[in-house]
Formats: structure tokens, sequence, C-alpha cells
């Protein structure tokens, strides 16, 4: 799992995709702060996962809690003139790969914004 964390924080930082590849499960689900039923699949997740790191500016996580399996990163990132606060709790596998990515943020006016332009990227693509 270690590695995997650290890879997570180089894709963060780097924004390579291919980090991504290595790092998620196939079966891979995350948990949108948009809607209620999980979207399933490496691929979709990839997908999500590219798109808001290319929406958030200023982005650095200021905290960090783990457990066996289990990672909490809280955020901190700007949406135009919004700043947001946001956790990321990532579940990984024995072998180290990401079975389970939920992302919560605050507050609603960043996390209406956020859905605005995830859902007009995600069309354009």
């Amino acid at each position: 799992m270690k590695n995997s964390i650290k890879l997570w924080h180089q894709f963060v930082a780097t924004q390579n995709s291919e980090i991504l590849q290595s790092i998620l499960a196939d079966e891979v689900k995350f948990h949108s702060p948009f809607v209620w039923k999980p979207k399933e699949g490496k691929l979709l997740t990839i997908k999500i996962l590219e798109t808001a790191a290319s929406i958030f500016e200023d982005f650095r996580y200021v905290r960090e809690m783990t457990n066996e399996n289990n990672l909490a990163l809280e955020f901190e990132a700007k949406i135009g003139d919004l700043t947001l606060r946001g956790v990321d709790l990532i579940e990984f596998r024995e072998d180290g790969k990401i079975v389970d990515f939920e992302v919560m943020i605050r507050p609603a006016n960043a996390l209406q914004i956020l859905g605005l332009e995830m859902a007009a990227k995600l069309a354009a693509n």
C-alpha cells in the first residue's frame, strides 16, 4: 500500500494517467459526491480523476490518515474564486491496488460549481 500511496501522490503532482493505470484495480468503484450509486471500472474512474485534477487549482493535501488497507486524505483546492475542502477515502487490496475511492467535498456552492465544470468537460470528451 505504501508504494501505491507514493504513486497516488505522483499522479496528483504530474497528472500522468499511466500512474492510475498501475494503481487502480480493474474492478475499482468510484463514489462521486454528485451521485448515490458508485461508478465502476478502471477506465471510467481514470476519466473522472483526470477531469477533476484538471479543474482544481492550487490543490494540496493538508492531512493524511492511514490504517491497514485504508487511506483518508484531506485536501484543499480552489475552483474559480471559491476555496473548497474535501476528503479522499481510498481502500486498497492486499496487493496495493485501489478498489474503492470515495470523494466528499464542502461547501455546497463549491461542489455545485465543480459539478457543472465536471459535467461540461466530461461531455466534451
